[in-house]
């Protein structure tokens, strides 16, 4: 499996691609501000066919280019019902084609068996999506965060109490060294999260 990401727009949101190998169908999750551009290299480069758009929340910064893809390559993009409302703020840029996620579904997209776990508190529809990835070290599991939780805090804004809640009950319980993709930032892992996240550090 074949990840990589790269921040899209003034807020350096990360947008990430997920495939199976070169010249697989791949999955493009939380195409924020001008990203289409860079997608097209890595889809060219790689030979990637994009399959569908997944977005973690229906902010603009993650989910602005998600039109352009929709409606350029005829792919669908998947999205909580509980942040349509967010989405609707785009305008003429929402993407037309929406399949809702909910907790506990798992995903078959692009030959990629994807686990959705509702995770509010940044948003109403917050979501994270998690792959098993084979490393010549075994199967490791990412987690694709979005901006529930970065590598030393939470995402800003929303109700961070139940934030704090959802991270503790749906993404604590990992294993350590399950590797965490965030909207913002770095990535780290579950275990760092454990020792140096100071918003779970205080709970």
């Amino acid at each position: 499996m074949l990840i990589t990401g790269f921040p899209t727009g003034p807020g350096d949101a990360n947008c990430y691609l997920v495939a199976g190998g070169p010249g697989a169908a791949a999955i493009v999750i939380d195409p924020g501000d001008e990203a289409v551009a860079t997608l097209e290299y890595y889809f060219d480069v790689n030979g990637f066919v994009p399959a569908a758009v997944l977005l973690t929340c229906g902010h603009a910064d993650h989910a602005a280019s998600a039109f352009d893809l929709g409606a350029g390559w005829n792919i669908p993009t998947y999205l909580h019902p509980a942040d349509r409302s967010l989405l609707a703020e785009l305008g003429d840029a929402q993407p037309e084609t929406v399949i809702e996620v909910h907790d506990g579904d798992e995903l078959a997209v692009a030959d990629i068996l994807v686990a959705v776990d509702h995770t509010p508190g940044h948003t109403p529809g917050s979501v994270v999506y998690r792959v098993v990835a084979d490393t010549d070290e075994g199967p490791v599991m990412a987690a694709f965060t979005g901006d529930t939780l970065l590598d030393t805090g939470l995402g800003d804004g929303g109700d961070q109490q139940q934030q704090v809640r959802s991270v503790i009950e749906k993404l604590m319980v990992l294993e350590n060294k399950t590797v965490v993709l965030p909207g913002h930032g770095p990535s780290t892992t579950i275990g760092a999260c454990r020792r140096s996240n100071q918003n779970l550090q205080e709970k």
